[in-house]
């Protein structure tokens, strides 16, 4: 551990090979997903090679690392029950509307509009709300995941929302010519 926490990859690397096939497995079992299984190795992995420097005055490592691969899969679990509550909403908004097509039409105007004015945004902007928008997580999390500040990521999702914004106001024209051709019918 000692070696580790001075930043040793190739104590790294001996770990990572002790533990990647149990926390593959759990996560597996939790989530059914190999993707997410792949990616909470990839995680824990990267949470602990950023905190090695905690290593050397952790006593019981097994425990510690439990538990931070425990806490992960929680996290991720109820980020995804939050995206899966919140797409559902969504199609049942969709469904719901789907009988007009004129709705249609405005929602898929509108879905486009978004998409355009998250390809506008800076790179580091539309990961950050991509994140914490679109896949539920906690700023936190995206802190942890990015590698940045949580005062950096609350401000590019500040912006990335001004951005956005702005975005809709100089598009607008676009969604309000689609209501008046709908409303002229």
């Amino acid at each position: 551990m000692r070696r580790l926490s001075e930043g040793d990859i190739r104590a790294f690397t001996v770990l990572f090979n002790q533990y990647k096939n149990k926390i593959y497995t759990l996560a597996f079992k939790i989530t059914g997903s190999v993707f997410l299984a792949e990616e909470t190795v990839q995680e824990i992995f990267t949470k602990l090679w950023i905190r090695r420097q905690e290593l050397s005055a952790i006593v019981n490592f097994n425990a510690w690392f439990n538990t931070i691969t425990r806490n992960y899969l929680f996290s991720l679990m109820k980020s995804q029950a939050a995206r899966e509550a919140r797409e559902a909403f969504f199609a049942d908004q969709i469904s719901y509307s789907s009988g007009d097509a004129d709705q249609d039409i405005l929602l898929k105007q509108t879905e486009a509009l978004l998409r355009n004015a998250l390809c506008a945004l800076p790179p580091q902007q539309n990961k950050v709300y991509h994140l914490i928008r679109m896949q539920g997580m906690k700023k936190e999390e995206v802190a942890v995941k990015l590698n940045l500040s949580k005062e950096t990521v609350k401000s590019h999702l500040s912006k990335a929302i001004k951005n956005i914004r702005a975005y809709y106001m100089t598009h607008k024209d676009s969604v309000v010519t689609w209501l008046l051709i709908l409303s002229a019918w």
